[in-house]
């Protein structure tokens, strides 16, 4: 099928973009697409949780910005809602796991993509800094290791 210049994204993804669950992840599937970011969705992820290891699926997951997980929050006037948010910003952190969280107002304005794509620029070279000088264990934490001669 030809397209003309000026078609939109959205009519040239067409079947092939993913099913989206909501608008706002739409919007940052396309953003996505648009800057050439690759980027995995709702790839299923072993995360430890309450005592044990489950499996989750995060919005997106980004290997080239140090498996950068990109959660969309649709719903940050719904209190329940938040307190999962906030559950899922606490395993993410405490299984070492960089997570940049978005919210409808960060989607919001003429320079909403810009300013999106420098946070996740941000946050994946702090992932991967952070990888740097850490050996990951045999349970997939990371920990120091010191090398003397």
């Amino acid at each position: 099928m030809d397209y003309s210049p000026n078609t939109r994204l959205e009519d040239r993804l067409g079947p092939n973009e993913p099913p989206y669950r909501s608008r706002g992840e739409a919007q940052v599937g396309r953003l996505l697409d648009r800057y050439g970011i690759s980027f995995f969705y709702e790839m299923p992820t072993v995360v430890y949780d309450r005592g044990r290891f489950r499996v989750w699926q995060p919005d997106f997951t980004l290997p080239t910005y140090g498996n950068l997980i990109v959660e969309y929050a649709g719903m940050p006037d719904r209190p329940t809602y938040m307190d999962g948010v906030r559950h899922k910003q606490q395993a993410y952190r405490a299984n070492a796991m960089p997570a940049l969280f978005l919210y409808p107002t960060d989607l919001q304005g003429r320079s909403w993509p810009r300013h999106v794509v420098q946070r996740i620029e941000y946050s994946g070279q702090r992932a991967r800094s952070q990888r740097q000088g850490y050996r990951r264990g045999s349970c997939g934490r990371q920990s120091y290791r010191s090398v003397r001669s």
